[in-house]
């Protein structure tokens, strides 16, 4: 399994931590990715297990991901999952779906996006993605 969450190119460091900490939460539960063990460091302290499964932070401009999400969201094996801006200014999970219902191509808006499936067809969609941070 891969997991690949990514997120608008030039999009403010708050919004890109909020997408990224939404979408990790929503792909953890909707992908039922594992959690490893916990553990203990050398004073004895327990630490929680958490997910095993790497997630990389990438960017795209907006018209990429809406590609990306298209693509990717046509593919059955594949999990899906997006942030769009229509999300991001609800006040309330109703509100977004009472606002979503009325919004036309609200794909187009897309602010993050996490791609969960096997390995090699996650990679074909965003192998050319750069890391957050970088150029």
């Amino acid at each position: 399994m891969r997991v690949v969450l990514t997120v608008k190119t030039g999009l403010p460091l708050v919004h890109a931590v909020n997408a990224a900490t939404v979408l990790g939460a929503s792909v953890g539960a909707a992908a039922s990715l594992p959690l490893g063990p916990p553990g203990n460091d050398a004073s004895g302290t327990r630490y929680p297990g958490i997910v095993t499964t790497p997630v990389p932070i990438l960017h795209a401009p907006a018209e990429d991901l809406t590609t990306l999400f298209r693509t990717a969201n046509s593919q059955e094996e594949l999990t899906v999952l997006c942030l769009t801006e229509t999300a991001r200014q609800a006040r309330t999970y109703d509100d977004y779906l009472t606002t979503l219902a009325t919004t036309n191509a609200a794909d187009s808006n897309i602010i993050g996006l996490v791609i969960a499936g096997p390995r090699t067809k996650v990679t074909k969609l965003t192998k050319r993605l750069p890391l957050l941070g970088t150029p």
